[in-house]
C-alpha cells in the first residue's frame, strides 16, 4: 500500500490532508481514486490506515479508517557527520543511511572535501530522499538531515551530549569499534565519516580535543560511499536492531 508523511497539524479528528507534491503525486502519477486506501505516517510513531474522500487541485483529504503504533526506531540514535563526495554518492549515502536506521545526518566540510558546495537545492534534495527512503522501508519518523553543510569542528561541538563520539580514520590501524565497550550500552553515537581523500591529522586531533576516538576499519580501504554503510551496519548490530 502507497504510504505517505502528513505533519501534526495536518490531522484534525478522524480526517487528514495531504498536500504539495504528494496531493500531485497521487492524483497525476499514481491516478488514485475517492474511496482507494493510502497509508499516512505521522512522524510520531502512529500509521494511519486513510480512506482518500476528496482530491482537490492542492490537497486530498482522507477519512482515518484505523490507527496503529508501530516501532521501527532503532535504540541506538545515531548522529552521522558525513563529508560531501562528489557526484551523485552522497544521494546513496542519504538513502542507505534511512535504510540502516540513521537518526541525524549532516553533510560535512572538511580540508579534502572535492565538493564545496552546501547549495539549498542539494539539502532540499537529499530531504526528499530521506522521506521517500523512510517510506520505502516504513519508517515512522524521517531521519533530519541538517538545514546546510558544517565544518568538522561544528560538528564535534553539537556532539557534546553524546554517548559515543567516534572518528573513523584508515591510517588507525591498532584500534577498531571491537575495542569500544562501554560499561552501559549506549543510546547516542556521534559518528564522523571523511572523503575520498580521507581526514587529515589535524582533523582527528581536533575531534579527539572534543572526545572522539579515533577508529580504524581493518586492512581494507572503503570507498567514501561505502565506509559509511560498513559503520552504521555495525553499529547497529553492537548497540542498535540489527540482529
Amino acid at each position: 500500500m502507497h504510504r505517505f508523511f502528513a505533519e501534526k497539524e495536518n490531522f484534525s479528528n478522524n480526517l487528514v490532508t495531504l498536500q504539495g507534491s504528494d496531493a500531485s503525486h497521487i492524483r497525476t502519477v499514481l491516478r488514485l481514486k475517492a474511496g482507494d486506501k493510502i497509508q499516512v505516517l505521522d512522524g510520531e510513531g502512529s500509521v494511519h490506515l486513510v480512506r482518500i474522500a476528496d482530491l482537490k487541485s492542492k490537497s486530498i483529504k482522507g477519512e482515518i479508517l484505523l490507527s496503529e503504533k508501530i516501532d521501527t526506531e532503532s535504540p541506538l540514535k545515531i548522529h552521522l557527520g558525513q563529508s560531501i563526495i562528489k557526484g551523485n554518492g552522497f544521494d546513496v549515502i542519504v538513502r542507505k543511511s534511512v535504510e540502516l536506521g540513521v537518526h541525524t545526518l549532516s553533510p560535512l566540510i572538511t580540508e579534502r572535501t572535492v565538493t564545496k558546495s552546501d547549495s539549498s537545492k542539494k539539502i532540499v534534495r537529499w530531504k526528499k530522499i530521506a522521506e521517500e527512503s523512510s517510506k520505502q522501508c516504513g519508517l515512522s519518523s524521517i531521519p533530519k538531515i541538517s538545514e546546510s553543510a558544517v565544518k568538522l569542528e561544528t560538528f564535534c561541538q553539537q556532539a557534546s551530549d553524546s554517548d559515543l563520539k567516534l572518528i573513523f580514520w584508515e591510517l588507525e590501524k591498532e584500534k577498531g569499534l571491537k575495542d569500544i565497550n562501554p560499561e552501559t550500552a549506549p543510546s547516542s553515537a556521534s559518528v564522523l565519516i571523511g572523503p575520498e581523500g580521507g581526514f587529515t591529522l589535524e582533523e582527528v586531533e581536533t575531534a579527539r580535543s572534543y572526545g572522539f576516538h579515533a577508529l580504524g576499519l581493518g586492512p581494507r580501504i572503503f570507498r567514501a560511499e561505502t565506509a559509511p554503510l560498513v559503520v552504521l551496519s555495525l553499529l547497529q548490530s553492537k548497540w542498535g536492531d540489527i540482529k
